[in-house]
C-alpha cells in the first residue's frame, strides 16, 4: 500500500476528518486592506500570500486539526503531516489565488455566495 493512502485511510477513522464548509468570505478587515495568508499558523510567519477584505470564495482545507477529505485527498503526504503539525484552534488552511498557507479564523465566515 502506497503510504497517503495509509495516511489518509488513519485520518478517515480518526476524528481528525471533518466536513467542513467548502468557502469563506473574508470578514473584520478593513476596506481596502487585506487578510494575511502566512507560512505557519503564527502571526508572525512568513506572509505567503494576500487576500482581499471583500473576498468571498476562500477555498476551505480545514481549521484546527479537522481537515477537509477533499482537500486531503489533494495533498502530498508531508504536506498532510505539515497541516496536522502545524494546526491549531484558532487557524484555518486555505487557498486562495493559487496561495495556499494559514488565516486566523477570526477574519473568516461562511460564504454566501456560490462558488466555484
Amino acid at each position: 500500500m502506497k503510504p497517503r493512502f495509509l495516511l489518509c485511510t488513519l485520518l478517515l477513522s480518526s476524528s481528525l476528518f471533518s466536513q467542513q464548509i467548502d468557502y469563506f468570505q473574508v470578514q473584520k478587515v478593513k476596506a481596502n486592506d487585506t487578510l494575511t495568508i502566512r507560512s505557519l499558523s503564527e502571526h508572525t510567519s512568513e506572509k505567503v500570500g494576500a487576500i482581499p477584505f471583500d473576498a468571498q470564495c476562500v477555498k476551505n482545507s480545514g481549521c484546527g486539526k479537522a481537515i477537509r477529505l477533499e482537500a486531503m485527498m489533494q495533498m502530498e503526504e508531508e504536506e498532510i503531516k505539515t497541516f496536522l503539525a502545524q494546526a491549531k484552534p484558532e487557524w484555518c488552511y486555505v487557498e486562495y489565488g493559487g496561495k495556499k498557507g494559514w488565516v486566523n479564523q477570526f477574519y473568516l465566515k461562511k460564504s454566501r455566495t456560490p462558488c466555484e
